[in-house]
């Protein structure tokens, strides 16, 4: 970077497999007049939605809500456009089909090829877009993501699989990203112990060059720092209410939250919450969590201009 240039991140995250708000965050580049972008974590989407062929060419399903009888088709496309975006992954079927998958427990495998087909679509896609922009593109796979995803990153015709390295933003500034949380509730596919999280990300920050100028990837926030309020759960994961208003607690991680301090590097971007839209200070540390609200299709998303020794502005942006 030379003197007095800037670099401008686009950053966005947990897309939970909204093919619309892939879209988007494609396009942002170019809109906002990015130079780099930054995809966060949690791609995959998180459940099926079935299609069941009726008689006389047909389909029928209830979608959040709503009850479709469709032909064959046009309409039938339509309808899968729409499930995609909402982040679901369509699947035809006859009737009686799905109830036999369970059965034969045969519903995890079909899941997971959905799950491979779309992400190496948008990869693809991606190619396509950025490619001949020589925009520079780093993603991840985050803690709902199952590990066999990977390979699908590690394939990708253009960018950069981030995690568990030292990637370089631009001349001056480094990225490092890592996409495992803390334990949840949940039991997700990646997950680690406070004392694995501090232990991996110590690792990632010996092997910068210069930390004060580096950019933390980190899909899990900073405990207690106001981006990593969560609805509370009782011990039956049902959400907690006081007087009719959801209760929020802090559900970030204590580890990030150390490491940070003790590194101070640049730029902190993280997400896994997605309620807790902000920006907040941790010593020099500007950290980010630009939210999610991607089953309504919109994209939540941070601009972050970087100079060499400084952050020179930052929005939080929606599209």
């Amino acid at each position: 970077m030379a003197k007095g240039s800037t670099t401008k991140v686009f950053f966005a995250t947990d897309l939970h497999g909204s093919s619309k708000c892939f879209r988007k965050f494609l396009n942002a580049g170019p809109f906002y007049g990015a130079d780099v972008l930054v995809l966060g974590a949690d791609l995959a989407g998180k459940a099926i939605q079935t299609i069941v062929r009726s008689p006389h060419g047909r389909w029928r399903c209830q979608f959040v809500g709503t009850e479709y009888d469709v032909a064959d088709g046009d309409q039938l496309a339509d309808l899968e456009k729409l499930i995609e975006d909402h982040g679901y992954y369509p699947l035809r079927v006859e009737p009686g089909e799905f109830d036999a998958m369970q059965a034969e427990g045969r519903v995890d495998d079909v899941f997971l090829g959905l799950m491979q087909r779309r992400l190496a679509g948008w990869l693809q896609l991606a190619d396509e877009r950025l490619r001949p922009q020589g925009l520079p593109f780093f993603f991840m796979l985050g803690n709902d993501d199952p590990v066999e995803l990977r390979e699908v990153l590690d394939e990708a015709p253009y960018g950069t699989q981030a995690e568990g390295r030292v990637a370089q933003l631009d001349d001056d500034h480094e990225l490092v990203s890592w996409g495992y949380s803390n334990i949840t509730p949940w039991h997700s596919h990646r997950e680690q112990t406070e004392e694995q999280l501090d232990a991996s990300l110590r690792d990632l920050a010996s092997r910068l060059t210069d930390p004060a100028r580096a950019v933390f990837n980190v899909h899990v926030p900073p405990i207690a720092s106001g981006l990593d309020d969560a609805p509370m759960l009782d011990e039956n994961l049902r959400v907690v209410q006081v007087l009719g208003q959801v209760k929020f607690a802090p559900a970030g991680s204590q580890a990030v939250r150390d490491v940070l301090t003790d590194v101070q590097p640049l730029l902190g971007l993280h997400g896994h919450i997605h309620e807790s839209t902000g920006i907040r200070r941790l010593g020099r540390t500007l950290a980010i969590n630009p939210g999610s609200d991607f089953s309504t299709g919109a994209l939540n998303g941070a601009l972050v201009t970087l100079e060499r020794d400084r952050i020179a502005a930052h929005q939080l942006v929606r599209g």
